[in-house]
């Protein structure tokens, strides 16, 4: 908005009425309007780290990241626990493409 564009929540936010953000990114009429700035975070994991959750907003439009995690904590395989966050979105209604990566962690 501050580079003289605009977003909108159509179902999901989208930039210029059109796209997805995420899919603004590289979108050459909208590329102007997208900071694709990203946030990098950097954190020492533990054994209290159970996996890492790597999606799109097709998930995060419709599942909160508590829910996510009670979703899959008691999943072993990071594929299942994947497909089953994936599924879930599905069931809640959302509008936007979804894919999911699971990384399971096992401290020895």
């Amino acid at each position: 908005e501050d580079a003289g564009g605009v977003v909108v929540w159509a179902g999901t936010w989208r930039v210029g009425g059109v796209l997805a953000v995420s899919r603004a990114f590289g979108d050459r009429p909208l590329k102007r309007y997208v900071i694709s700035t990203p946030d990098i975070r950097d954190a020492a994991l533990t054994v209290d780290d159970d996996c890492l959750i790597l999606a799109s907003d097709g998930l995060w439009d419709v599942v909160s990241n508590q829910d996510a995690i009670m979703l899959v904590k008691n999943i072993p395989e990071a594929d299942k626990a994947a497909h089953r966050l994936v599924e879930e979105a599905f069931q809640r209604g959302s509008n936007d493409n979804i894919s999911c990566v699971v990384l399971k962690f096992r401290f020895s």
